[in-house]
């Protein structure tokens, strides 16, 4: 008989960046965003040098670094008590291994004594937070894109793939395009430099002219100003890749594209026409008349948070369907078979 779980399910959703945590309630969104990242202790008195991260390229790098997230987590942003903690759901990126699905499993149950754990996989729920068990998901993380074709709640996984192209591409491309002036400014100043003043065209061939400069005022006073070609620049760098990274219009199509993401969930989907409309266009200029995909928004009862954290938002929704029907690992399920056990509580 599994435990009963109440409404006590924190769902954890993360990137290279950040980690959404927070209580299964579509409604109220995400209470915690936590760095992915640790200062070690021999750095821990020099702010120049910078925090290290525990997951790159949405592989977890440091696992005793990620327990000690997770512990902060819990126990003190969502208030577990230890020996009262509740149930976990956990997205997964797209080509996590068994191997650390199961790692992942064994630091739930025996670190942190969870009443009951699902682990999702992120595809499958940023179409759930939009209300769809069947489209592709295009996921702008932070230094990675993932692309991956569900059909009834299951990845095709043969279809799917991995870009390494992400938010910190446009980072980069903005502080490129900045010249000198680019080069003196913080990663945090050329974020808000690109989010101020970036464009998505409608189209390869849409141009911006000098008329359509932008400027933007850093907290030191300085103005920078950014002209109409970089102002397009800067985001066109996801479409026009190097060779060798693959691009995001190379997506396997079914009817429906939900592109979300951090960065491309908010800046990005309200910038020009925006991502997800521009992806759109490009796979309509690729394929042949017969196929024509579309865009799939947020519906307009959604959250207004849910483009940039999809998963998050997708987890809270099915957690609400898999925790009633026990679709779970149970403590007792843990116990009798081990981490391997994971690989059978699976939604599709």
């Amino acid at each position: 008989m599994a435990t009963a779980i109440g409404e006590n399910i924190v769902v954890i959703d993360h990137d290279d960046d950040f980690i959404r945590a927070g209580y299964a309630n579509p409604e109220y969104g995400p209470g915690v965003l936590a760095p992915a990242s640790v200062r070690l202790a021999s750095d821990a008195t020099s702010d120049a040098i910078p925090p290290t991260r525990v997951i790159v390229d949405r592989a977890v790098t440091d696992w005793d670094a990620l327990e000690a997230i997770y512990r902060h987590i819990f126990y003190k942003q969502c208030g577990w008590i230890e020996g009262e903690e509740g149930a976990a759901l956990i997205t997964e990126p797209l080509f996590t291994s068994k191997a650390d699905r199961e790692r992942l499993t064994q630091l739930m149950f025996e670190s942190f004594n969870v009443a009951g754990l699902y682990i999702a996989e992120q595809p499958v729920a940023a179409l759930y937070g939009v209300g769809k068990t069947s489209g592709v998901s295009v996921d702008v993380g932070f230094s990675t894109t993932d692309i991956a074709p569900v059909v009834d709640g299951v990845v095709v996984t043969a279809a799917a793939t991995r870009c390494a192209l992400g938010t910190v591409t446009t980072r980069d491309a903005t502080r490129s395009l900045l010249g000198d002036a680019g080069a003196a400014l913080s990663d945090d100043d050329v974020d808000a430099v690109r989010d101020a003043t970036c464009h998505v065209s409608r189209s390869r061939d849409d141009a911006l002219d000098a008329s359509d400069s932008k400027t933007h005022v850093l907290p030191d006073g300085n103005v920078v100003t950014v002209d109409g070609a970089a102002r397009r620049a800067c985001v066109e760098s996801l479409f026009a890749p190097d060779a060798d990274k693959g691009g995001v219009s190379e997506a396997s199509v079914l009817d429906a594209i939900f592109t979300h993401g951090g960065w491309a969930g908010g800046v990005g989907a309200r910038s020009g026409v925006g991502l997800g409309r521009r992806i759109t266009s490009d796979l309509h200029d690729l394929m042949p008349p017969t196929a024509r995909p579309v865009e799939a928004g947020a519906p307009e009862y959604a959250h207004a948070l849910t483009g940039q954290y999809a998963s998050w938002f997708g987890g809270a929704i099915l957690a609400k369907v898999v925790f009633p029907l026990n679709q779970y690992v149970t403590k007792v399920d843990y116990q009798e078979n081990g981490p391997t056990v994971v690989h059978k509580n699976r939604v599709g």
